[in-house]
Parts: structure tokens; sequence; C-alpha cells
């Protein structure tokens, strides 16, 4: 059972530095290796540099999952200042976020970076299930293919479910939900996390995790299951 989980950069970052990149900046200096070498005291893996909750709470999801035998997890950041980032990428700190761009200013950021072709390229190599745990803006970023029917079973948080995509919200109203039911969650916000590390967790706590896993890319069995950890009604 391979997963793929897909998060975004965020502005909470583990270090700041005075002479840290900016869009404009990167756009003349493009190549993160040329930031690692003039930042070098101040660089950390991907999964460790971005310090908000949703990606804190997706990195603890993941180090859950991989606990469980025969599942393999592979995480990825989508960073508007270097592209699509493995985990264990060293990233230095950087001010550049696809969160206040217009929709023409993140086509064009997208095209320096090739963030379409990348994410294209990563998808292809035989994931079970994809967790896309992007707001709008990143998502826009990996461009129009994303949002269209997946021949893998994805879960999302924007757009339009299809019979291959789960499109689970994440409003008020359902984090207040998972907030009754005991759950600890980082509103809004970090909320992709948590349901990740629910789940994760929920697996964890069956008799054969492996086949709990493997039931979510059925979309029937997955909604369900949400449904019944946030206590929400069908």
């Amino acid at each position: 059972m391979r997963l793929l989980v897909v998060g975004s950069c965020g502005k909470r970052k583990l270090h700041y530095h005075t002479k840290q990149p900016s869009c404009l900046e990167l756009i003349k200096h493009p190549d993160i290796e040329y930031w690692r070498k003039k930042l070098p005291e101040v660089c950390a893996p991907a999964r460790e540099i971005y310090t908000g909750p949703q990606n804190t709470e997706l990195v603890k999801a993941v180090d859950l999952l991989r606990k469980i035998p025969n599942v393999e997890v592979q995480l990825v950041v989508v960073s508007a200042g270097f592209g699509i980032l493995q985990e264990h990428d060293l990233v230095p700190p950087y001010d550049c976020s696809f969160i206040n761009m217009k929709l023409s200013q993140i086509r064009e950021r997208t095209q320096i970076l090739n963030l379409k072709s990348s994410f294209s390229s990563l998808t292809s190599n035989g994931f079970d299930l994809i967790y896309l745990a992007l707001g709008k803006r990143y998502l826009d970023a990996l461009g129009d293919d994303v949002s269209k029917p997946s021949k893998i079973p994805t879960v999302t948080f924007q757009g339009e479910g299809t019979k291959q995509v789960t499109r689970i919200s994440c409003s008020a109203d359902v984090v207040k939900a998972f907030s009754k039911q005991g759950h600890k969650i980082h509103g809004v916000v970090g909320f992709k996390g948590d349901l990740l590390r629910l789940l994760a967790k929920h697996a964890l706590e069956k008799p054969h995790p492996h086949a709990e896993v493997k039931k979510w890319v059925r979309q029937s069995y997955l909604k369900i299951l949400i449904h019944q950890l946030g206590g929400l009604s069908e």
C-alpha cells in the first residue's frame, strides 16, 4: 500500500534570517543550492522547517502510518519558493507564498518552478492513494489537471468530488464537530493535517492496520469513517 501525502509551505518557519530571499530574489537566483550555500546555518529538512500546525500534524500522521507494516508513505511539500520538495530536502528560510498571489502571478511562478510537470511525474509512481493537504491557491499552482478526474483515489479539501476524488469539507462547523468528539484540532488551518493524524491513529488501533488503510481507497468507506470520527451527520 503506497500513499502520497502532499503538504504546502507556510509562513511560519523554524528559522529566520535577515538575508532570506523573497519571491523576487528567488527569480534572480532560483537554484536552491545557491541559497543553501548562502544560508547554511539556517537550513532545515522540509519536514521540519515549516512549523505551522498543518505541516507539523501531517508529519506526525506520516510517522504514525510508517509504523504499519507494508504501508509506504512518501511526503512532499509544494513550495512557492523551490517547487516540489522531498521531506528530507534541506531548505533555507524564504518569504514567498502562493496565498496572496493573483492567479496570473501563480501561473507565472509555477512555470518558473516547472510545478505542473514535476507533480505529474511524481503521481505517476504507482501510488494507491493521494492525500492533498492543500488550500485553493496551492492546488491552482499544480495546474488544471489536478482537479480533473483522477485514476488514483485522491483525498482533497477543495473543488468538486468525483468517483475517485473524495472532497472533504474543512469548514469551521466541521472543525467544531471534530473538537466536540474530543479530538485535538488546530483550527481550520491545521485540520488537513489533523484529519490524517486521526485516520492514522484509528488504523493503528485496529487488529489489522494494513487492511484498514487499504479500505481508504474506497470512497464510500472513507466518507463514512470520517463522518464517524467527527460525529457528523450523513
